[in-house]
């Protein structure tokens, strides 16, 4: 069933024209998803690049407003004169001690996004402005020394008054003496609630999927949204080698068989790098929209095309369908059916061929119909034509019985040659013989024609043992010998000889019969060619020479060879086959 719906002409059609539009169709939409998803991707990366340095310039400025208090609170000579001093006098003075602590309180409160300032002086004093457990280890202590004023950021956990851990940014820098460089006085310790930096990006994520954070030059997160991961190195499936390329960019990466736009930037502490992951499938709902549009301008034209090859092909193919309709009663013999013809197209050319088959058909049926009939009437009487030549062969064998009773033996000899003669021409309706019947014939006809010119005429039979079997044309020999006596001999008015030779030549068994009558020039055997041809002349040859091309084919048949005054010799041809 289904190779019959797809060997359907209409269907095939239809098939392979939505094969030629859906393929270039598909191809060039999906090409066109593709380009203008990556543009669009290109585009919101770089936008979501710029998102991110302007976001990471914003921590740069806070962490330089940051290390701008601690030089700030440095040219406090107010607070500072307390580390000039010996640990016993400001120690022993509890205005001193009061006056200190209420400097560096009033300095954290005016800068609110500082959690606490804890100042370590080199006469051991220690003043905090949050009751938290501040510390500076000596490590760290001799790593600042050896930095000669300059400042650092570190992620740090103080304990907070009611003992819970708080994550903080901390600046740390060496305070010297304003008026003598080379002396140091303190060492400072500006805390940063981490949640003041977090806070800079957490209004910026695209999506609640994306997520951004900070690593330090150790790949240790020092700032995230997810306060658990702060304090941890980062992950090796996030850590790319692309990160380290250049100050800022965006490469895509694949976490967890999901792909991700990895955007970063590097702050102006050094090492420093402020991280952006967003999901692809987040990355734009641009995408989203090309795909569905996309999608639906394929599943619209696709109908379209479809409703229109329908059309197309219901147009076109349905004439077609007449067409087969009317082959159909054409096989059934109704050669009455005509197919109506509009316009002047290649199916319009079809329809008029076969009208005019049609019509020419019923014609040559009609033809054929009365030849047949005409046919039978010929065996009909071709039968009763046979009648007469048994019934004559009949009353020949009985006049030559009866001649020889009277003893009349030469009477006798030429009533069997005769009867031999019709009896070898019926040859029981057969069209072909052996070369012995036609031999056996030519003799009894030889026989007669003796008797006829009283030994006037002479005849040789030459035949090669080898030929004696072949199948030949029936009745060729002795029309031809009876050409050679009236046309040769008797012309010529004088004694004669006619010589008959059979031979095979390769494949083919040739006659000869040769005649020294009156001959022929170029010219007049040219022209009994043509009256042979045209059937004005020689009728016994012409039917000898047209019943062995019908059986043998055209490349066989007669060819003369002659000269005037040397007689004539006719040469017969046909293939050498012996049996079946």
């Amino acid at each position: 069933m289904i190779k019959r719906w797809f060997f359907s002409l209409q269907n095939k059609f239809m098939i392979f024209s939505l094969l030629i539009v859906l393929i270039p169709l598909i191809f060039v939409s999906g090409f066109s998803y593709i380009q203008s998803t990556r543009i669009i991707e290109k585009k919101v990366s770089l936008s979501n690049l710029k998102t991110v340095q302007q976001i990471g310039e914003n921590i740069n400025f806070f962490l330089s407003d940051m290390s701008n208090s601690a030089l700030s609170l440095w040219q406090n000579k107010e607070f500072m004169k307390y580390f000039m001093l010996s640990y016993s006098q400001v120690a022993g003075s509890r205005n001193y001690l009061l006056s200190a602590q209420n400097a560096l309180n009033s300095f954290a409160v005016f800068h609110t996004n500082i959690y606490s300032i804890y100042v370590k002086g080199m006469n051991g004093l220690e003043f905090d402005s949050a009751s938290s457990t501040n510390t500076i280890t000596p490590e760290l202590q001799k790593q600042m020394f050896a930095l000669r004023g300059e400042g650092i950021w570190i992620a740090d956990e103080i304990m907070q008054y009611n003992h819970t851990p708080l994550k903080v940014i901390s600046y740390i820098k060496v305070l010297k003496n304003i008026d003598k460089i080379s002396a140091d006085l303190a060492l400072i310790k500006i805390n940063v609630d981490e949640q003041e930096i977090s806070d800079i990006y957490r209004d910026k994520l695209l999506s609640g999927s994306s997520d951004y954070f900070i690593i330090d030059e150790h790949k240790q997160i020092i700032s995230s949204l997810d306060k658990s991961r702060i304090g941890t190195t980062l992950d090796s499936k996030y850590d790319d080698r692309r990160l380290y390329q250049q100050n800022s960019g965006y490469f895509k990466a694949s976490l967890d068989g999901n792909p991700y736009i990895e955007t970063y930037y590097n702050l102006s502490r050094p090492g420093w790098k402020l991280v952006n992951l967003v999901p692809m499938n987040e990355l734009s709902s641009d995408t989203k929209m090309i795909r569905n549009v996309t999608v639906y301008a394929v599943l619209g034209s696709f109908i379209l095309c479809l409703l229109m090859i329908i059309l197309f092909s219901y147009k076109v193919l349905s004439p077609l369908n007449r067409v087969r309709r009317s082959m159909k009663a054409l096989e059934s013999e109704n050669f009455s059916v005509v197919l109506p013809v509009k316009g002047n197209d290649e199916i319009a050319m079809i329809s008029r061929s076969f009208n005019r088959m049609s019509r020419r058909l019923g014609e040559l049926i009609n033809e054929v119909y009365a030849g047949q009939l005409k046919q039978k009437e010929a065996e009909l009487k071709a039968l009763q034509a046979q009648i007469n030549p048994h019934f004559l062969y009949n009353t020949l064998d009985t006049i030559y019985w009866m001649a020889r009773m009277e003893k009349a033996y030469e009477s006798s000899k030429l009533v069997q040659a005769l009867s031999k003669l019709f009896r070898l021409s019926l040859n029981s309706g057969n069209e072909q013989t052996t070369v012995a019947s036609e031999v056996e014939h030519l003799k009894s006809y030889i026989l007669i024609q003796e008797k006829r010119f009283e030994d006037s005429i002479r005849f040789e039979i030459q035949a090669e043992p080898e030929a004696m079997a072949c199948k030949t044309v029936k009745l060729v020999l002795q029309p031809l010998v009876e050409n050679a006596i009236h046309h040769g001999i008797e012309k010529k008015g004088k004694h004669g000889t006619v010589r008959i030779t059979i031979s095979r030549e390769g494949e083919e068994l040739v006659y000869r019969i040769t005649d020294d009558g009156a001959g022929a020039d170029e010219a007049e055997i040219t022209a009994l060619l043509q009256q042979i041809k045209d059937g004005n002349r020689g009728f016994g040859i012409k039917n000898v020479n047209d019943r062995i091309h019908l059986i043998c084919g055209q490349e066989y048949g007669l060819s003369f060879q002659t000269s005037p005054g040397s007689g004539m010799t006719v040469i017969v041809r046909q293939p050498f086959h012996i049996g079946g």
